[in-house]
């Protein structure tokens, strides 16, 4: 009797004192939406997206990614709380604006890393809160705008970019194996517009298309967006 009530104390201590301890490295899957924001392009809101497509607009997308969080528990500071780095080995994002009846389409796809210093706090056993922030660099994007419909074929503009710098804030919560998140994405990305008379790439550039004092010497364009993600971390 009295062995299994110094285990039952010991455990009851364990739990008690466990936000002492130090936090385990992550490796997590996550995915899940993508809203683009109406400042797309150097748009002032959705009323010039409105008036460029001609039609009521749907805005939407997704994400997912693969990364680790390393926790850097040599850094010693509160109960339960570390400093840590996250990165993101693979991140793929696309977002989207169509028009109501969609026959016009913009369509934006990323394909990118993330890195940066991570902030973690677990209140309790197999809770673990983390805030970050991390350099997104963009290593290829694409653009596609299908304007209208007309005999079965699109009228296409296409865009390349090879980088572009972009940005990720966010906060997730974890719990026992399971993960929620969200995040603002903001960032820029050079894109190379596509000459269908050359059949390549030109020197121009897309940049602030949406924007009412458009600068075509401009290279980079606006492409932040809001991403809301689920998952796994073990």
């Amino acid at each position: 009797m009295k062995k299994l009530y110094f285990v039952l104390v010991a455990a009851f201590i364990a739990n008690l004192t466990y936000s002492q301890g130090d936090l385990e490295n992550q490796f997590y899957i996550r995915f899940g939406p993508s809203v683009p924001s109406w400042k797309y392009f150097g748009s002032d809101g959705k009323k010039d997206f409105q008036d460029a497509f001609d039609d009521d607009i749907k805005r939407g997308g997704a994400i997912f990614e693969m990364g680790s969080i390393f926790m850097l528990n040599g850094l010693k500071l509160a109960d339960g709380m570390r400093i840590g780095i996250n990165v993101d080995y693979l991140s793929l994002n696309f977002n989207r604006f169509k028009s109501k009846d969609a026959q016009s389409k913009m369509t934006t796809f990323f394909w990118g890393v993330k890195f940066g210093p991570s902030f973690s706090y677990s209140p309790v056993e197999k809770v673990v809160f983390d805030t970050y922030i991390k350099f997104n660099p963009v290593f290829l994007s694409t653009y596609f705008y299908a304007p209208y419909k007309a005999d079965e074929d699109w009228d296409k503009e296409w865009a390349i970019g090879f980088f572009g710098p972009k940005l990720s804030v966010g906060l997730n919560a974890r719990f026992s194996v399971f993960m929620i998140g969200v995040e603002y994405n903001p960032g820029l990305v050079k894109y190379n517009k596509y000459s269908d008379e050359e059949e390549e790439l030109s020197d121009d550039y897309m940049g602030n298309i949406m924007d009412d004092d458009y600068d075509p010497d401009k290279e980079y364009s606006k492409v932040p967006c809001i991403n809301i993600t689920m998952g796994f971390s073990f």
